[in-house]
């Protein structure tokens, strides 16, 4: 899986474990679609697959051996969609927009992927995958269950090639929802639509949340700088890009329908790793990755990150204070 192939500074992967559960039922809005058959999640073949970012929506086949199935589609929703490869991550690898990650691709479907991103104007799905319950159709017959959740439209901004693979930097645009499922083999693609906050009302409120929240993240980063970890750390932290990239989001008229609004775009700026986070703190910061991604109110989240980098400022101002004591 892409898991095993993920670099992020400062957030190593296996942190965050989550037990595999159903899909809630009344969140359910069926979608039936037919393709040909593996076993392994990441090809996510001839399976129960559940699609959610925002409403779920379900992608429903059978596994039988080595089949050939035929694509059927019972879409009714042709809001505004484009056609994209989707690369598929564990649950402690959720990818937020404004963030970046650089990632070591060296299997060769993935290779085959990259090779053909010019096409696509550079962009794919980072996807969340995880099984879900699953039971047996009996005869032979069984239904492999995975949720495909947490969608954020990557653009590639730099591809290193190595003796194997290539090592290729991501930045997160913005939320998706995967609609439909058009591609398999020899990569996954996928149908996608932007997904993002429902229209504020408290305009005031909102923009003094988002005052108090960048001097906080102001405070987090300056202590950051003092703060020692390793004489190869860039001054440039992770949380100073995402708020760079934040204030002035994405250039590209392309991507206009995807691209969510400023105090949105900073509300997940916020969540970055920070210099000598704990694998506590790490924790936490998956955990605060998830539910933002799942909310649709920006004022809520705005409240929500700035307990969590207040949090954080804390944290790191008495690391700070004990790395004085000790020169």
């Amino acid at each position: 899986m892409a898991a095993s192939m993920l670099k992020e500074s400062g957030l190593p992967s296996p942190l965050l474990h989550r037990t595999p559960t159903s899909a809630p039922q009344s969140a359910l809005n069926p979608v039936h679609l037919a393709f040909s058959c593996q076993t392994s999640p990441h090809h996510l073949d001839c399976c129960k697959l559940y699609c959610r970012s925002g409403a779920i929506r379900q992608l429903e086949a059978k596994k039988r051996s080595r089949c050939k199935c035929s694509k059927t589609s019972l879409l009714t929703n042709e809001a505004t969609t484009v056609e994209l490869p989707c690369l598929p991550f564990n649950p402690s690898e959720v990818f937020t927009p404004s963030a970046s990650k650089t990632l070591h691709l060296y299997e060769a479907r993935f290779l085959a992927l990259l090779e053909v991103l010019g096409k696509y104007n550079n962009l794919f799905a980072h996807i969340i995958v995880e099984r879900v319950v699953g039971h047996s159709l009996g005869l032979g017959q069984e239904i492999n269950s995975f949720a495909a959740t947490y969608g954020c439209l990557a653009q590639v901004e730099s591809v290193r090639q190595l003796e194997v693979g290539a090592l290729v930097t991501i930045r997160g645009i913005g939320r998706v929802s995967i609609v439909e499922i058009t591609q398999v083999e020899p990569f996954l693609k996928g149908k996608a639509s932007p997904f993002q906050d429902d229209i504020p009302e408290d305009i005031k409120g909102i923009s003094s949340m988002t005052k108090k929240l960048k001097q906080i993240l102001a405070d987090v980063q300056q202590l950051q700088i003092k703060l020692k970890t390793s004489s190869s750390d860039s001054l440039q932290t992770p949380l100073e890009k995402a708020l760079q990239w934040a204030e002035k989001g994405d250039q590209d008229s392309s991507l206009k329908l995807f691209v969510p609004r400023r105090e949105e775009r900073i509300s997940f700026a916020a969540l970055q790793p920070v210099a000598g986070a704990s694998a506590r703190e790490l924790h936490k910061l998956l955990q605060e990755r998830l539910l933002a991604m799942e909310s649709t109110d920006t004022l809520q989240r705005l409240k929500n990150v700035s307990l969590f980098a207040e949090e954080s400022r804390a944290s790191i101002a008495a690391k700070v204070a004990i790395q004085s004591l000790q020169l």
